[in-house]
């Protein structure tokens, strides 16, 4: 099927009275699908600001080029640490910003804002959180069963106390290298980005030998292959380019920046409910994402367009990272053949 995004708004919000001095400070979130998600809204809080305003980042070291090909980001700043430095906390404060949005819910996401004493510090209670900030919205409630909405809508929530903004999930297109791409192997058109990795866990991973066989299809109508991963996905990546001559092992060879341009070179992608998948939707490549465990409803890939194949399974969605099926395991992704993902490739073509 094809995906769109269900967005709503969670409430009517006056605009918290906030002073924005030399800009917005924002904290991000902590993994790279979960930033990719909330692009939109933070889109959309930097369209608040007065022109002489910066929009600035604080984020984990990792996600500081994620941030940075954001049109709309004055700067980030990337934390070494879990935690904020005195050093990091230095560089926050020389920006003299008036107002900071914390989007993780965390205790510690606020911690961080909280040490670097900016005036007004936005964010969701709970968590022990209330008093790290000065202005707060209403906990954001958790549940086990499926959502009805895409989580964008949380994000947005926290944009709108700021002021008057769009619910959308549209935002500028992210800066990409492209002779990045070719200087990694990625010679001509028409490559398939293969994503079999997920960090959250094996719940997320669709069979390698599903991806095989996608990738041997998609090599023998005369396109290319190029496999992608982080470091603890090379053995898996390894072994299906093994078995496909011709194909691209880029997995654990990329940095987030090399791996943006990557995917925004690959004519679609196939991957897990994963950050690959956040990342090739948002630099506009289209593709076919495979969900098990997890909610679509809630976490499906923003930007370009995705077809997603959810499992029919009646004990999903489960959110584990492992399965608890003694009898069939991990029955909810072994289901979904390679025939219904080349399928959905196909539908991407018309």
């Amino acid at each position: 099927m094809l995906y769109t995004p269900k967005i709503i708004k969670l409430a009517e919000r006056e605009p918290f009275e906030l002073t924005w001095s030399n800009g917005l400070l924002l904290r991000s979130t902590n993994w790279l699908g979960d930033a990719l998600m909330t692009l939109p809204a933070a889109y959309q809080m930097s369209r608040l600001l007065p022109k002489s305003c910066g929009f600035f980042v604080l984020c984990p070291n990792f996600l500081v080029p994620l941030w940075e090909a954001c049109p709309w980001v004055s700067c980030a700043i990337g934390m070494k640490e879990k935690r904020i430095s005195a050093e990091e906390i230095r560089n926050v404060n020389s920006l003299c910003v008036g107002t900071a949005v914390v989007f993780p819910n965390s205790f510690g996401s606020a911690m961080d804002v909280y040490h670097c004493r900016i005036r007004h510090r936005v964010g969701r209670a709970g968590r022990f959180r209330s008093l790290l900030l000065t202005h707060r919205l209403p906990e954001w409630p958790r549940s086990k069963g499926s959502a009805g909405f895409h989580q964008l809508s949380y994000y947005l929530d926290l944009a709108a106390s700021l002021g008057k903004i769009d619910y959308t999930t549209a935002y500028p297109s992210l800066k990409t290298e492209p002779e990045l791409a070719q200087k990694l192997g990625m010679e001509g058109d028409d490559w398939l980005a293969v994503a079999p990795g997920a960090a959250f866990g094996p719940a997320k991973q669709w069979p390698a030998e599903h991806y095989l066989a996608v990738a041997k299809w998609h090599l023998a109508h005369g396109g290319r292959v190029v496999f992608v991963g982080t470091k603890s996905e090379m053995a898996v990546t390894k072994e299906l380019s093994a078995q496909l001559p011709g194909s691209l092992d880029l997995a654990g060879r990329t940095n987030l920046t090399e791996l943006m341009a990557v995917l925004a070179k690959a004519r679609f992608a196939v991957a897990n409910d994963s950050g690959a998948m956040h990342l090739a939707a948002a630099v506009g490549t289209r593709g076919v994402a495979v969900f098990g465990s997890t909610d679509p409803t809630a976490t499906g890939p923003i930007g370009a367009s995705w077809r997603l194949i959810i499992s029919p399974a009646e004990c999903r969605p489960c959110f584990q990272r492992t399965c608890s099926r003694s009898e069939k395991p991990y029955f909810c992704l072994r289901e979904i053949l390679p025939e219904q993902v080349i399928q959905e490739l196909e539908a991407l073509e018309v």
